[in-house]
Parts: structure tokens; C-alpha cells; sequence
């Protein structure tokens, strides 16, 4: 196993984190990740919980600043002090310089939660559009009354739609990862616990967050992409967020079937209809 580094992960508010990677520090936003070379670094000051990263600049100049705010003291002062020591040596730095002309910023692609809740979020609103859709053909057909049926039932279906695709998108992920990705161990941090680190392919240190104890956890994460890790769990639970994807979704989709089946019957048969509500 790899040696852990001793400089910790700086953890912002609002899902950001400061980190040293080699001879930079990468400042991570949920959008773009903004790689700051040594060479480029003034000083880090450590504030309470805000830590910032202030650029070299020429005589007279302002300084340019990157800020994390919401940040762990002790972590923020520790991670100040291991960088500030090693800028002295950093190859190239000229304190006289325009720091901002080396620093490099790439936006980052939605994350593997993001695209995943952003395509249960689509599949709910299309069943609510076609909820509405229902209620405006019973209207036409003249037996709004069928909308005591269809609003009520309809909300309580999409919801079960919803839970059921978290939970199969969930399953598959373990499932994909664990048996077409690379398994590992990642090492807690000492000075964060609950923070594990583990080392990609390309040498990358990167971590994963969980509460499961001990100095070491299994993890399994896609090849081509690192940082999509899971802490693979019994085969009980695994199989037990399966069956309950698999029952919500299928209450959902039969329940949708059936709601069909009664805005097509107050146009077939519409005396069946105000019969039954």
C-alpha cells in the first residue's frame, strides 16, 4: 500500500475543497477545478474556516486571491503551514511575477449523482406531464370526475417511480463496479477520520468519505474513471435494494397501466366510469 500524505484535504462549503497534488494545489468547485502551480503561490493564509490561496503579483499590483470558506480549522491550518513550507522550493517561483498567468482552469463534466438524479428528475416530470395529460383527456371526454383518481394516484406513482430507478440506478452501479472495475483498499487519513485516500492508475491520490471504521476499507472504481468509487457492501443489502427498486418500479408501471386504462375507458365507456368514482 501506498504511503498516505500527511497534508490534508481542505473541505469547503458548498461542495468545494482545496488539495495539494504534487507541485500544485487543485481547487475543486462542483463545476471547474482550478489547478494552482506552486510557483504561482504568494502565501496560503489560514483564517478561522476560511483558507486562501494568495497569488504572486509585480510590485504595486493587487494580489489575486483563491478562497475556500466553510472549512475545518485544524485542517485549514495544517494544510497552510505544509504548503507555505514547500513553497521556497518550488522550481520556477518568482514572487515578482503575475501568478495568474500559470494557473490552469478546466470545467468538469456533471457528476456520476448529478447525471443520475438529473435522469430520475426527467422521468418524474415526463409521469407528471403525462398525469396532466390524463386529466385533460377526461375533461374533453367529459368526466373530470375521473381526476379524483388520477391526481392522488398519479403523485403517489410518480414518487414510486422515483424510488424505484434511485435504487436500480444504485444497484447496477455497485454491481458494474464491483465486477467489471478495479478493487483496492483505501487507508484512513489519521488526522480525519472518517476520509480514506486510495491511489488511481495514473499515481492520483484521491479520497472517499465513510463512516464504516477501521485503518483500511475495500473500494471498487471504474478504470476510466477513478474517482466513480463505491465501498462494496454484503451481497444481502446489495440484493435488497435490488428487490425493492425492481417492486416500486413495477408498482409504478402497473399502476400507470392501470390509469391509462381508465382515462382510455371515460371515452369508451363513460357510464362505467361515473359508476365507479
Amino acid at each position: 500500500m501506498s504511503i498516505i500524505p500527511s497534508t490534508p484535504v481542505v473541505q469547503g462549503s458548498r461542495k468545494t475543497s482545496l488539495r495539494l497534488d504534487g507541485d500544485a494545489v487543485l481547487l475543486s468547485t462542483p463545476h471547474e477545478e482550478v489547478r494552482i502551480p506552486l510557483a504561482a503561490i504568494e502565501r496560503i493564509r489560514a483564517e478561522g474556516r476560511s483558507v486562501t490561496v494568495e497569488l504572486t503579483a509585480p510590485a504595486g499590483e493587487t494580489r489575486y486571491v483563491h478562497r475556500v470558506a466553510g472549512a475545518s480549522e485544524a485542517a485549514g491550518a495544517l494544510f497552510a503551514d505544509t504548503v507555505n513550507a514547500a513553497l521556497p522550493g518550488a522550481a520556477g517561483r518568482d514572487t515578482t511575477a503575475d501568478g495568474t498567468a500559470l494557473v490552469e482552469t478546466r470545467a468538469l463534466p456533471l457528476s456520476r449523482r448529478a447525471r443520475k438524479l438529473r435522469r430520475v428528475m426527467w422521468l418524474s416530470v415526463g409521469a407528471l406531464g403525462l398525469i396532466v395529460a390524463m386529466c385533460v383527456l377526461v375533461a374533453v371526454a367529459g368526466q373530470p370526475v375521473a381526476m379524483i383518481a388520477l391526481i392522488p394516484g398519479g403523485l403517489v406513482l410518480t414518487a414510486a417511480l422515483a424510488i424505484g430507478a434511485n435504487a436500480l440506478a444504485n444497484w447496477y452501479r455497485e454491481w458494474r463496479l464491483i465486477r467489471h472495475g478495479v478493487t483496492a483498499f483505501a487507508a484512513e487519513v489519521p488526522e480525519r477520520p472518517g476520509m480514506y485516500l486510495y491511489t488511481d492508475p495514473a499515481g492520483r491520490i484521491r479520497h472517499v468519505f465513510t463512516w464504516a471504521g477501521g485503518i483500511a476499507v475495500k473500494i471498487s472504481y471504474d478504470l476510466a474513471d477513478p474517482a466513480d468509487v463505491v465501498l462494496p457492501r454484503a451481497a444481502l443489502f446489495r440484493r435488497g435494494e435490488l428487490a425493492l427498486g425492481l417492486f416500486f418500479a413495477l408498482v409504478a408501471l402497473f399502476g400507470f397501466f392501470g390509469l391509462t386504462a381508465l382515462t382510455v375507458a371515460a371515452f369508451v365507456d363513460p357510464e362505467a366510469i361515473s359508476g365507479t368514482t
